[in-house]
This record gives C-alpha cells, structure tokens and sequence, in this order.
C-alpha cells in the first residue's frame, strides 16, 4: 500500500511540474515560435502591434504572405499555448479566387484538435487527428460560394448536402 502512496505523489508532483511550466512559460517565446513555424512552411507574418499577456500573444492588423505574395490581412490573432484565433480575416491574392473574400473567425484549437471557421463562405467545422496525422474538414457552403466558387468545392466530397474534404500531414 506504501507503493501506491508514493506512486500517487509522484504523480501529483509531476502535475504540478507540468501546470507550473505551461503558466510560466514566455508567451513572447510562444508567439515567436509561431512566427518561426510559418516561416519554416514559407508563410511571411507582417503585423503592426504585437502584445503579450499571462494567457498568450495578440497580433493587431497582420498581414499574411505566402511566397513574399499578399494572401490575407487579418484584423486580430490571439496565440495561446493549445489555441489560435483569428477574427475579421480579408483574403487577397490567389486565396480571394478560392473563396469569398471575408471570414469573420477562425478558431484551431490543438488540443482536441478542433478547427472552426465561419464567413462568406458559409461555416467550416474540422478535426485533426495527431494520432493518424490527417484532417478531415466539413463545409456547409453558402449560395455564393456554391454559385461563384465551383472549382473550389470539386475538391470537396458531397455527402448529405455537406461537403467533406480529408488530408493526411
């Protein structure tokens, strides 16, 4: 019975360790891997206000480039340790051809791994999975991006009125 005592308060310290690290861990530190991870995948952050707070990092009017080419502006991003939110996006460039040109938020969340998305072109709900390295996205499109945006929904599977798509990482 001793063993189990101690086995449960080294648990309870390990716990503890754990939530001690993620409370103190720089949120300055968070928003600069952010921005190094983008730059790895080839996607440029210009942002004009950048602060931090104890739960993460906002961004104010940052600008999107992939390849050194405009692609989105986007009004608000908050970074924290197992979410991103971006509200008031405005797609530019190739993006805009894609899709309609606003989205009003976009939530990931990595933890239970959770994307969320609404705009002009109707709402967007995915899942991630760490386990099997894939994301499987469902649109429920609105009348302008089905009757403007064609080419962008055959990428999409159609089943019961929504459109799936699903891709590995």
């Amino acid at each position: 019975m001793i063993w189990a005592k101690r086995a449960l308060f080294a648990l309870t310290g390990i716990v503890i360790w754990v939530a001690l690290t993620v409370l103190f861990i720089s949120k300055e530190r968070l928003c600069n891997a952010a921005i190094e991870a983008a730059s790895k995948a080839q996607v440029g952050i210009c942002y004009d206000e950048r602060t931090a707070s104890p739960i993460g990092c906002d961004m104010q009017r940052m600008t999107l480039l992939y390849t050194h080419s405009a692609v989105a502006k986007v009004r608000n991003v908050r970074i924290s340790l197992l979410e991103i939110r971006l509200s008031s996006i405005h797609l530019e460039g190739i993006a805009a051809s894609l899709l309609p040109a606003n989205i009003y938020t976009a939530t990931i969340r990595l933890l239970p791994g959770t994307i969320k998305a609404k705009g002009d072109f109707g709402t967007l709900k995915g899942e991630i999975s760490w386990r099997t390295r894939s994301v499987r996205l469902v649109l429920s499109p609105s009348p302008l991006m089905r009757k403007n945006f064609t080419s962008t929904l055959r990428y999409f599977n159609l089943r019961n009125g929504k459109y799936i798509y699903v891709a590995s990482f």
